[in-house]
């Protein structure tokens, strides 16, 4: 049923983002030039949405609530893998499975808030961004200006935090081995927020395979088709020294999709075996 997990973690996040106001139309730095450039569309209403959060909470629960009364539709554990290491928890010991439905979701905004950090630090300098990267600009503030390589930070941070907060908790519960010493628990930390880089391989992939794509087959009009030619070419433009192109054809962005992906695949194997490794 991971599916379903992962969309309920969707439902989740988009009723967090309706909650924060994601997306009510910050205000471009372009002038105006009419009066009706000034006029927000019919139906879209800025701030933030008072029920969202208490959605978000009852949608948790109630996941949690169907985990634990109906185990045989769902499973009988369900697994929580952060990516460095994979924690079970019963279906039939209800804190356990609210413990697992709030984890789950709070990994699945971490990672989604690490994509936007790396995307939105991908147009960090642009004048007059598209209405996506305004709406990351607001979400996350001057984050979004830190340069691509220290975009992750935050949300490795927050994954580090969340671990410390738990990780005491998983070992006395012996649903983790126990933490040898406060030097133990500083690796595993380390180890598990690093955990969620891997993530990134399919939004980076992708954009960069979008941008390929564009560059040969027009596929219309669109801010979408915009917003992926402009990113993927950054994404790719670390290879531009390499001979890549070939007549109309450049294949910068599909090298580094692959680069992307396999940089991303070692981590996953790599990862899941210093945890096990630790202490070191």
């Amino acid at each position: 049923m991971k599916w379903l997990d992962w969309m309920v973690n969707l439902a989740g996040l988009l009723l967090w983002l309706g909650w924060r106001g994601f997306g009510a139309l910050p205000v471009s730095s372009r002038p105006a030039l009419t009066l009706a450039s000034n006029l927000r569309p019919a139906g879209r209403r800025a701030g933030r949405s008072r029920l969202a959060l208490p959605g978000l909470l009852a949608l948790l629960g109630g996941r949690a609530l169907l985990h634990h009364e109906f185990p045989g539709q769902f499973a009988e554990a369900a697994i929580w893998s952060p990516g460095a290491v994979a924690v079970t928890f019963r279906s039939d010991l209800f804190g356990r499975i609210l413990a697992y439905s709030i984890l789950s979701w709070l990994e699945f905004a971490v990672v989604i808030y690490l994509i936007l950090g790396v995307f939105g630090s991908l147009r960090r300098n642009e004048p007059d961004p598209d209405p996506l990267t305004r709406s990351i600009r607001a979400e996350l503030g001057w984050f979004s200006r830190w340069p691509v390589f220290l975009s992750p930070l935050p949300t490795l941070a927050a994954m580090a935090v969340i671990w410390v907060s738990i990780s005491g908790w998983l070992a006395s519960a012996g649903l983790l081995p126990p933490i040898r010493s406060e030097a133990h628990r500083l690796q595993q930390m380390l180890v598990v927020a690093t955990g969620i880089l891997p993530a990134l391989k399919w939004p980076l992939a992708t954009v960069c395979l979008l941008r390929f794509l564009l560059d040969h087959v027009y596929l219309g009009a669109s801010p979408f088709w915009d917003y992926a030619h402009a990113t993927g070419g950054r994404l790719s433009a670390w290879l531009r020294w390499l001979p890549l192109k070939f007549g109309a054809l450049d294949f910068a962005p599909v090298f580094a999709a692959a680069a992307f992906w396999a940089v991303a695949y070692f981590l996953e194997g790599a990862i899941p075996r210093l945890f096990q490794r630790l202490p070191l």
